[in-house]
């Protein structure tokens, strides 16, 4: 059986998460149907962080055609994003540091 959560459903969750300052992560994103979710859920965290929030993309983890990229929230290429990533969406105190994103603890 698949399962799919309602999209209303999401937005409220990506309210939420983003208004606490959590670090958010996001896997199966964006696929050729749904191509249009991952835009207006940059849209609902932009209201909550700044557009320099730090954004990691995984696609294809742990295989030979893996790819990271480590950007911006206001500068994600949503078009290298699909069913095989994950997004990390850092939290108010996340950072880059030599290509990595850190968000310290405490």
């Amino acid at each position: 059986m698949l399962f799919r959560s309602p999209w209303d459903l999401i937005e409220k969750r990506l309210n939420a998460a983003a208004a606490a300052d959590f670090v958010i992560a996001i896997y199966n994103p964006r696929s050729k149907k749904r191509d249009w979710q991952l835009p207006r859920a940059r849209e609902i965290i932009l209201t909550h962080r700044g557009p320099e929030t730090p954004v990691g993309i995984v696609t294809a983890a742990s295989r030979r055609e893996e790819k990271i990229i480590v950007s911006t929230l206001s500068g994600m290429p949503v078009s290298e994003v699909g069913m095989q990533s994950t997004l990390i969406i850092g939290n108010s105190r996340t950072f880059i540091w030599d290509k990595r994103i850190i968000t310290p603890r405490g």
